[in-house]
């Protein structure tokens, strides 16, 4: 009801002809994300009871109604996207945040959104070597994320850490941790139409959720509407190292949307390793105790993977965020206690994912994927 109220007034402010400055955008944006939140909402419970009211239904009825949610899910996050990304965009360049490094950003996205279609045209006619063309859009990418990140001037205010550098040494040690997890968790297969596919659905969605906030941090991170879930649900279907990957794009996406750079160690750990963290999700599958229980294997891999993605959080938040830390509190004790939005963020990761799992269209379409990586596998 208070998010119609203030709605009502800044249309009635547009329609009188006043100014608009940086106030009004900031406004328009957190209205719109207050809605955004309740839609969200409304949206998962409606898709939900949609999925349990046809699980009894036939094959085909089961299947046209995957083609549904899907669609729906899609349509739906890039309507966000582009919705808040525009009141975002107002909002920035009203407060003069639009600048060079501003459009290093958007060529980055462009670059994104380019490879990704190119990959899925050329998986999708077969064409010869595709694979190795999405390597190199995939190496291009890494090697301009970098550039970007060692080109942003870093933020006023900064004051490095005593033992700074040690921090290389312990996000290297980190890194291995999850790449070596991901390796271990399946085996080695390629990326046909349909991985890239759901992996190009899954980045958007996981990106408008993002945009869907309980609440926002001071210094960086929010407790999102399961922004998480659709990351490492993808990695729960395809693989660990699959989601790897995903995770990585989703990382960079989050940086370009909400830039928080201090040093370029910072800038990895916060985005790119901190989501690509959420790849290690698909190991659970192979974890004895819950293996062949889907909703089990489901649940193990995400606490395991939103662990990660807080030990990447807290290595950056010791290291870097400890000249903010409140009163009373150590550099090490800052770095657990305000990072802990994130096992926020895993809980409800968890309500919901589980909620959809429990139904039998959502338990068919995982098990459609998994059960043909499966026979390619031990084959």
């Amino acid at each position: 009801m208070e998010e119609l109220k203030q709605m009502w007034v800044l249309l009635k402010s547009f329609a009188s002809g006043q100014d608009y400055d940086k106030t009004t955008f900031k406004a328009v944006r957190d209205v719109l994300q207050g809605f955004a939140l309740y839609a969200t909402i409304a949206l998962v419970v409606g898709l939900l009871i949609y999925a349990i009211v046809v699980s009894n239904r036939s094959e085909e009825q089961l299947a046209k109604a995957r083609r549904n949610i899907v669609g729906i899910t899609v349509g739906y996050a890039i309507a966000t996207i582009l919705l808040l990304g525009f009141v975002r965009f107002c909002y920035q360049l009203w407060s003069g945040d639009v600048d060079k490094w501003y459009w290093l950003f958007v060529g980055m996205i462009a670059y994104v959104a380019v490879a990704l279609v190119v990959s899925l045209v050329l998986a999708k006619r077969n064409v010869k070597g595709s694979k190795w063309v999405a390597l190199g859009l995939a190496i291009g990418f890494v090697v301009f994320a970098i550039v970007v990140a060692c080109a942003v001037p870093a933020r006023e205010g900064y004051q490095p850490l005593d033992g700074n550098w040690q921090m290389p040494l312990v996000t290297v040690v980190l890194v291995a941790a999850i790449v070596a997890l991901c390796v271990l968790g399946d085996s080695k297969s390629g990326y046909d139409a349909r991985a890239l596919t759901y992996g190009a659905i899954c980045v958007a969605t996981a990106f408008a959720l993002s945009y869907v906030k309980f609440f926002s941090l001071p210094q960086g991170g929010s407790v999102t509407f399961a922004s998480m879930l659709p990351i490492i649900l993808y990695s729960y279907m395809f693989g660990t190292r699959k989601g790897l990957v995903v995770g990585v794009v989703y990382g960079m996406l989050q940086f370009i949307q909400s830039p928080q750079f201090y040093q370029p160690v910072q800038v990895l750990l916060d985005y790119p390793i901190a989501f690509g963290a959420l790849g290690v999700a698909g190991i659970a599958r192979k974890i004895p105790f819950v293996k062949g229980h889907m909703m089990a294997e489901f649940a193990v891999g995400a606490i395991l993977a939103g662990i990660l993605r807080y030990v990447a959080h807290v290595i950056s938040g010791y290291y870097v965020f400890s000249s903010w830390a409140m009163e009373g509190y150590t550099a090490v004790s800052w770095a657990f206690v305000y990072n802990s939005f994130v096992f926020a963020d895993i809980a409800i990761v968890l309500a919901v994912g589980l909620a959809a799992l429990s139904t039998k269209a959502m338990r068919r379409a995982v098990s459609e994927v998994q059960q043909p990586l499966d026979q390619a596998q031990n084959g």
